[in-house]
């Protein structure tokens, strides 16, 4: 746990250098660990940038000096490291709704609190402060639908098959879970995922899981009912923060981040190894409700994404 230590070291190096510019090279050093790696571990826990956390607490603690002193407006954006009165209101308006002079005359403004990191481990759940970012998850016995295709872009074409089954025969898919894999990986030709590579070809299986008595049917609205996944799935959440050129969202990279991550945390976990002999990853895909609605959506369909790391017990 001692990366949680180091984290929280260099978020008391932040609180202690808010007046100014903070030198983010030196808290991801008090980290231990490189500024991109330190940037990308923080947005998984936190759900925010690096940049937007200091942002926040700057514009919180500035609202805090407005209604308890009489500086002045040009000095206060001096003192949080904003080159301009006009760079400061315009960032402090953002975030408060309203500018400094109302604040001051109101003397209301949005409250944002240091955050702390910690860990809690609570059965299968592994969380970092009340957040629950990793848990455990057995899926023996589930019973799911499958569509399969083996064809260029496989995945936006497993998922045009789910979305026209899902709407002809169902009224609850936006609350059903969906995980897919590709059989024989992403790149079955052994290169690695590259940012901006071509649309590949190859086999993938996107699987809707069954509910109660569904399980027990062969066949579920003109679908074979089989397995679901076997075993013990690490579940993670993936944030989709990395874009290619074109600034479309970069899936393979994203999961790329996330993996690195749930692999440290999984040591931290211990009694738990990856058992990637006969398994491969899974990937939960949640669905936005204008996915469901408009086939032009693709990846920015996406409202959620989860990594399923295959592990069994040491």
């Amino acid at each position: 746990m001692e990366w949680i230590n180091k984290f929280n070291e260099a978020i008391a190096y932040i609180e202690k250098n808010m007046e100014g510019k903070i030198n983010l090279e030196e808290v991801a050093r008090i980290a231990c660990c490189s500024l991109t790696r330190f940037q990308r571990m923080f947005n998984f826990a936190t759900d925010m940038t690096v940049g937007e956390y200091i942002r926040n607490r700057k514009m919180s603690l500035a609202a805090n000096d407005l209604k308890n002193s009489e500086i002045k407006v040009i000095d206060l954006a001096l003192k949080y490291g904003y080159d301009s009165p006009e760079a400061f209101t315009r960032a402090f308006q953002n975030f408060h709704g309203m500018p400094p002079t109302t604040v001051r005359k109101l003397r209301i403004s949005t409250d944002f609190q240091p955050i702390t990191f910690q860990i809690k481990i609570n059965g299968g759940n592994f969380n970092i402060g009340t957040k629950p970012i990793l848990r455990i998850e057995d899926c023996s016995n589930k019973r799911v639908i499958s569509f399969f295709v083996n064809c260029q872009g496989p995945e936006e074409a497993a998922g045009n098959m789910l979305r026209e089954w899902a709407l002809k025969n169902l009224s609850d898919y936006t609350a059903r879970r969906y995980v897919g894999y590709a059989p024989k990986g992403h790149h079955p030709e052994g290169v690695h995922h590259q940012s901006d590579e071509p649309i590949g070809s190859h086999e993938y299986l996107i699987q809707m899981f069954l509910l109660g008595d569904e399980e027990k049917n062969s066949n579920f609205h003109g679908a074979d009912v089989g397995d679901g996944p076997q075993g013990l799935y690490l579940v993670g959440d993936v944030s989709l923060n990395e874009f290619d050129s074109n600034g479309n969202i970069d899936l393979g990279s994203s999961m790329q981040t996330a993996f690195g991550i749930m692999s440290e945390s999984l040591k931290d976990m211990g009694n738990y190894e990856f058992d990637f002999g006969q398994r491969r990853h899974r990937e939960e895909q949640i669905f936005s409700n204008e996915w469901w609605i408009n086939t032009s959506i693709k990846d920015a369909g996406l409202q959620g994404f989860k990594l399923w790391l295959p592990i069994k017990k040491i």
